[in-house]
């Protein structure tokens, strides 16, 4: 009588296939917890900022910085004006040359720029024959050392780079994210809805450009009481997609600006209304529809509305 093995095979290969208890791999090391606690938040953050850190304009615009702010003294009270400025300016600039950490970047950038400043002031103090000039220039009384005049003005130097480096960068920084992001969102619909001139007849309609005309649409059909939700120009800038909201019911509409629109718009639309699942679709136009068109969206949840309809309904 033979014996089956086939069970005891299955169970063995269950054993093997059986995963390990949690733990670190053979020669993987264990993996850090997540921080605790706010401090360790804190200092991860700056871990991670000071990795992800962008040396390169850091040290450009911090040592330009310090160089100027040291020589801005020469010309004693006249330029000290430009000390308080190229701080907050350097702050400006560095924040549209780096992404994310913007504080941080502010702050490393004003610590270079407190050291290059500081070498800066003690080459001229110290090693030319200009520190009586700037002496002079920040205690006309001559009462402070050189000594004394090179450490006021390089930690007045440090703490205006720092601070004001800090403040412009961040303020720059999250400036240009905005852009950046309102930039992208333009590209992702295909260009910006524009704002028509004034209407008096449905000539002016007709005389609208597809962004244009988009924004008097937009805005009769608000009135109407829809609800706007997004835009989208479509086929080469040829038709512009409008999505609105009606009595919870979403409304999908085309708009075209062409001499006449012919029957592949009302199909071009029909297809995205399938695929949305929206059952109310409306094709705008400035100017008229082909009879053919007209005869596309017969038995079809479309509307129709050319550019005169279009102006009655504005003037109602």
């Amino acid at each position: 009588m033979g014996v089956d093995v086939s069970e005891r095979r299955d169970q063995q290969d269950a054993k093997a296939a059986k995963p390990a208890a949690p733990g670190p791999e053979r020669g993987d090391a264990p993996s850090a917890p997540p921080p605790s606690g706010w401090v360790a938040r804190i200092l991860n953050s700056l871990l991670t900022g000071l990795r992800e850190l962008e040396w390169g304009p850091v040290l450009l615009f911090g040592t330009i910085a310090g160089i100027v702010m040291s020589l801005a003294f020469l010309q004693g009270t006249a330029l000290t004006v430009v000390a308080g400025i190229v701080p907050v300016g350097t702050g400006l600039l560095l924040g549209r040359r780096v992404k994310g950490h913007y504080a941080l970047h502010g702050v490393v950038t004003g610590m270079v720029g407190g050291v290059a400043s500081l070498v800066s002031l003690a080459v001229l103090i110290f090693l030319t024959p200009l520190g009586p000039t700037i002496r002079s220039g920040l205690d006309p009384t001559g009462t402070l050392t050189l000594l004394e005049t090179w450490t006021n003005l390089a930690g007045f130097t440090a703490f205006s780079l720092i601070a004001f480096c800090a403040f412009g960068t961040t303020m720059s920084g999250r400036t240009e994210e905005r852009n950046r992001k309102a930039r992208e969102v333009v590209d992702t619909r295909g260009g910006t809805l524009q704002r028509p001139g004034t209407i008096r007849g449905a000539d002016d309609v007709r005389g609208l450009s597809l962004p244009q005309f988009g924004t008097y649409v937009k805005n009769v059909f608000t009135k109407k009481g829809f609800q706007f939700k997004d835009y989208r120009f479509v086929d080469k800038d040829k038709h512009l997609d409008l999505w609105f909201e009606h009595e919870d019911e979403p409304w999908h509409l085309r708009l075209s600006v062409a001499d006449k629109v012919s029957p592949g718009t009302i199909e071009g639309l029909m297809q995205e209304m399938r695929r949305e699942g929206c059952r109310k679709g409306v094709v705008v136009t400035s100017t008229e529809f082909m009879p053919s068109a007209t005869k596309a969206a017969k038995g079809r949840p479309i509307v129709l509305i050319d550019g005169p309809t279009l102006y009655e309904i504005a003037e109602k």
